[in-house]
């Protein structure tokens, strides 16, 4: 065989193994998102504040028609000072595809845990409020995302899967408010606690219903909390559904975390974890220029919503109950989307605890949006 048949060979093969068109044609796409909040809670011991609250980056590139890359690099609070307790700059997602086919997909990188509605879809202009529902912060740590990777697709007509292996949570950060601290966010992953999440999804036109769960163990190689790969586990099971129908927008989330080895993780961390951290939220809105304008693409949606949750729905035998982690909060107010990417925002939020201490109110004004 001659040196060229056996070089023209060759490249056939690598292109019929790769499965990746040669002559497919590379892009760069930029855009972002970015939020400006105002707060003025009630009491003279809260003094209102404005902020930057984010302003995130995004890069995209595609490679092939099969192979293509997402991130976003986020800037909370305006700045990041070494002398200041406020303000990050993170990597949000680095998202690394290589399709298969219509419905198999392998999936890498720094991945947004498929948990809920906003920890994957959390521009400011696709959620009513100036801020993020508290249960998507305390119950589900938004933005919560893990290094590893995994598979997405879709199964038959209007049903999605994601099914990733991640990184696992540290049981040394989880604290009595919740499982936030536990996320390496990417940062230093060890693998000693790897975790399977995933989620199922249904998809109709105005309807869009989905499941998730998670599971692993969150030693993270202390071998005085434990051993194994799924020692000291955690569970999260959560559901939720979104609801367009004409003018009326419903959308509701609820969740379950279970810690059964929180008494030992308090013992050796010194904490206060719950046992089980629950909770849900249910919205309803209206858009206004529905009847107001009716051949206006314009939106301006009066909502309300309740969230209530308790980062100590249960806890370990030893440990006190804090009844102000056993929360409801009630939000009502009005979103202006003069674009589908633009959102003006101002929202009353009453906040409620079990315990009636540390109780009040605090009106937000904001605007948001993406690109």
């Amino acid at each position: 065989m001659s040196s060229s048949l056996l070089i023209r060979g060759t490249v056939a093969a690598v292109a019929l193994l790769t499965a990746v068109r040669l002559d497919a044609q590379e892009s760069t796409t930029i855009g972002g998102y970015g939020e400006v909040q105002y707060r003025n809670p009630s009491g003279a011991a809260s003094p209102a504040t404005a902020d930057l609250r984010r302003f995130v980056i995004y890069l995209a590139h595609t490679f092939s028609d099969r192979i293509s890359l997402r991130s976003e690099v986020e800037i909370e609070d305006a700045k990041v000072e070494a002398s200041s307790a406020k303000g990050e700059l993170e990597v949000e997602q680095v998202v690394f595809d290589y399709k298969l086919s219509d419905r198999l997909t392998l999936r890498s990188g720094l991945l947004l845990v498929p948990m809920g509605i906003v920890n994957e879809i959390h521009e400011p202009p696709t959620f009513n409020g100036v801020d993020r529902p508290a249960f998507d912060q305390f119950v589900i740590p938004t933005t919560w995302r893990e290094i590893g990777a995994g598979i997405t697709g879709s199964l038959a007509d209007g049903w999605n899967y994601r099914l990733y292996l991640l990184n696992g949570l540290r049981a040394a950060g989880f604290t009595s408010a919740g499982t936030r601290e536990g996320s390496g966010e990417g940062q230093d992953a060890s693998f000693a606690n790897p975790s399977l999440t995933g989620r199922l999804e249904y998809v109709r036109p105005g309807l869009r219903a989905g499941a998730s769960f998670w599971y692993g163990g969150t030693t993270a190689g202390d071998t005085l909390l434990g051993r194994g790969t799924f020692s000291r586990p955690v569970t999260f099971l959560a559901a939720d559904v979104r609801y367009d129908v004409g003018a009326l927008a419903l959308r509701g989330e609820v969740a379950n975390v279970a810690i059964p080895d929180a008494a030992a993780i308090n013992a050796l961390y010194g904490g206060a974890v719950g046992r089980r951290i629950a909770g849900g939220y249910g919205e309803a809105a209206v858009n206004l220029l529905h009847w107001l304008a009716p051949a206006s693409t314009q939106k301006l949606a009066l909502f309300a919503r309740h969230d209530r949750f308790d980062t100590q729905a249960s806890v370990a035998p030893g440990t006190a109950r804090d009844r102000t982690l056993d929360r409801r909060v009630t939000t009502f107010g009005l979103t202006y989307k003069p674009t589908w990417n633009t959102a003006f925002k101002g929202d009353y939020q009453v906040l409620r605890n079990a315990a009636g201490t540390g109780e009040g109110e605090v009106l937000s004004l904001g605007i948001g949006f993406q690109f």
